[in-house]
């Protein structure tokens, strides 16, 4: 008997596209850790301002209303206190170094001569931070009086174990601000990173950016390598952030101070702000230090969002 041949069944295509790779869970964990710490330190600037100036003014009113237990923050001889806020501006300046270096590095394509622009906001920032200490222990000296009238100096006074009473402007917390409003600012520049790399490799960067083919390939090598290592401290200025928002919290709520002396310092950290990003470089001189971010290759989105007064 003659039987039908059995039709071969058919297989039509869905048209869709093909899953990608499964992601390795270290790769997942680095992604996550970064997306969490940008999250943190790209809070814009001026949102952090107000909620710093806010936070120490009713922080110092509570500490003037509310008298609160003596516990392990209280005590100036704190482990956190004497080696982290002490040195608190080593803390800062280390890793901010290296990451102004790496990152300006890669974004000039090895321009030495603009990646010494931008390690330049450093030397200013670590100006203001030598002045303004300065002047502060020069007012409390000319300001105040020892508890024994017999001594007139605060050198003298400290050496005999009396106290020094005068108007002591908060170093910590001038300190604090200072260092949490630079941080903030410089790591603006981490934003938009990975649009360097989509710069860096587009067919027509050369004429575009007006570019060499060797600073083309400077580029796209320092992205490369120093990449894992701009990530690592980005983490650890995220921590540093944390710390540095935690302790101005205790220097704020304990009585440290007066009320005047911390708010006095939160504006001249706000003002050394103020000038260093807000006027000095926003001037487009070639002795000035540039603005984070400034590069030939234009990759960042946030130069147009400089000016928040």
């Amino acid at each position: 008997m003659y039987s039908r041949p059995t039709a071969r069944p058919t297989y039509r295509s869905t048209g869709k596209k093909a899953l990608p790779d499964p992601i390795h869970i270290g790769h997942f964990m680095a992604i996550l850790v970064i997306t969490l710490c940008k999250k943190i330190l790209m809070i814009d600037t001026s949102v952090k301002i107000g909620v710093y100036l806010i936070g120490v003014m009713l922080g110092s009113v509570l500490c003037d209303v509310v008298d609160l237990p003596k516990s392990f923050f209280s005590n100036k001889r704190n482990f956190l206190n004497q080696y982290f806020v002490k040195q608190g501006w080593g803390w800062t300046f280390a890793p901010l170094l290296a990451f102004i270096f790496m990152t300006s590095f890669v974004h000039t394509c090895g321009n030495m001569s603009l990646v010494r622009r931008h390690v330049s906001r450093l030397g200013v920032a670590t100006f203001w931070w030598y002045v303004c200490t300065y002047i502060m222990n020069c007012v409390e000296a000319l300001t105040g009086a020892c508890t024994d009238p017999q001594f007139t100096d605060k050198r003298s006074c400290i050496k005999a174990e009396k106290a020094w009473l005068g108007f002591d402007i908060s170093g910590h917390v001038f300190l604090l601000i200072h260092s949490l409003l630079t941080i903030s600012e410089e790591v603006k520049c981490f934003q938009d990173w990975s649009r360097v790399k989509t710069v860096l490799d587009q067919e027509n960067v050369k004429e575009m950016k007006r570019l060499s083919g060797r600073e083309v390939s400077q580029g796209q090598i320092s992205y490369q390598q120093l990449t894992p290592y701009i990530k690592l401290v980005v983490v650890f200025l995220t921590l540093l952030c944390l710390l540095w928002e935690f302790m101005l919290v205790i220097s704020t709520v304990y009585r440290f101070h007066t009320l005047a002396e911390k708010v006095t310092a939160a504006f001249i950290a706000l003002g050394c702000w103020f000038i260093s990003y807000q006027i000095i470089y926003q001037n487009k001189s070639a002795w000035a230090p540039v603005l984070p971010g400034e590069s030939p290759l234009q990759y960042t989105r946030i130069q147009s969002k400089r000016k928040v007064f």
